[in-house]
């Protein structure tokens, strides 16, 4: 998820249209018009699905159900509401009823974890699981928030390798993106956050894997006007940027700071800040351009928000599932497809999750 929870709404239960006090956004099935697509649910068709609470925001069943289509895989992929303390019923009742796999998403990326055979190493590292597979004893669980950032970083032409990047946020979506910034390389990461303490906390969890990447932490504090904008010593993130590195830098944002419906904010607001980069990626895709990518492409910037990231840590999902590689051709028809539904769909009502990555 990573690609913060936008709350769109997907249903086809008339009565909880009816009386669902959520703005209802239906995101259609998919029409690929793919000469290898299933032509309908059948006996042999398998279950694929989101288990959290609520899922009702989440764009994944548009998104597994096209390349389900796409792919000519017999899968139909739903949301599950699991209430609190039925979560280890969900996870049984789906190994019993041979489901393909399953993405989770809030409350249960952690509490999810003891319920499984196996984790993987990476997931394990970020104390946090998206996505299971069935196996011979059990579910494995894995996380994709980290490598659907990567991969959404190469599609927007934004190489971290060697490079010194600031991160802005050290709440639950930081620690993948963390994970993958040392994964690719990055030399020299500065987390920022309004409580360093915590910055610092997750920093430490990564610092002895990766001896090769220096991670620095500073607070996010003293950011609120444009005055003095030169001036480092008024500005610790400015002074800390500046210590480490004179070279431009990369940034990333991983608040909910500047989703909709606040589009006027922006966690960083002075130029000094914005001088400083070339290149800016926000997790956030709703808007399609926050205030922080506003102010980074007006200061010369490469910019990309975070819709590629929630396609891609599907995406991973859906190879896991069914051990094939989706071409960059159809995730750039993907791509499209989902912008163009986050586009028909205006939201009126919303609420951010700023520790959580959603599929």
């Amino acid at each position: 998820m990573c690609c913060q929870d936008q709350q769109y709404i997907y249903t086809n239960n008339r009565a909880e249209k009816q009386h669902s006090e959520q703005i209802q956004l239906n995101f259609k099935m998919p029409n690929t018009n793919s000469e290898k697509g299933f032509t309908g649910i059948n006996t042999s068709t398998r279950l694929a699905g989101l288990l959290g609470h609520p899922v009702g925001h989440s764009v994944s069943p548009y998104l597994q159900n096209f390349l389900a289509e796409k792919y000519g895989i017999n899968m139909a992929y739903l949301g599950f509401d699991i209430a609190e303390g039925k979560l280890e019923d969900a996870v049984k009742g789906g190994l019993a009823m041979n489901a393909i796999g399953f993405n989770v998403t809030v409350p249960y990326k952690k509490d999810v974890m003891e319920y499984l055979a196996g984790i993987d190493p990476v997931a394990e590292k970020i104390g946090a699981v998206n996505t299971l597979k069935p196996e011979a004893d059990g579910f494995r669980g894995y996380n994709t928030d980290m490598p659907g950032f990567g991969r959404a970083l190469d599609h927007a032409g934004i190489d971290v390798k060697e490079r010194c990047v600031v991160m802005i946020g050290a709440g639950g979506a930081a620690n993948a993106v963390l994970c993958s910034l040392l994964e690719k390389g990055a030399k020299n990461i500065l987390l920022l956050n309004r409580t360093v303490e915590k910055a610092e906390a997750l920093a430490e969890r990564f610092r002895s894997d990766y001896p090769d990447s220096r991670i620095f932490t500073a607070p996010l504090t003293g950011n609120a006007d444009n005055t003095a904008k030169d001036s480092a010593e008024s500005k610790p993130y400015l002074k800390s940027m500046d210590d480490i590195s004179a070279d431009k830098w990369i940034a990333i944002q991983c608040t909910s700071v500047g989703m909709s419906p606040k589009t006027d904010e922006a966690p960083i607001n002075d130029d000094g800040f914005y001088e400083r980069l070339d290149a800016a990626f926000d997790i956030i895709f709703n808007p399609e351009e926050t205030m922080f990518l506003k102010k980074a492409r007006e200061h010369g910037a490469k910019v990309s928000n975070g819709l590629g990231m929630l396609m891609f840590q599907g995406i991973r999902s859906f190879e896991i599932w069914n051990s094939l590689d989706v071409s960059d051709d159809i995730a750039d028809e993907l791509l499209s497809g989902m912008r163009e539904e986050v586009k028909k769909n205006t939201v009126k009502k919303a609420v951010s999750r700023s520790e959580d990555l959603v599929l």
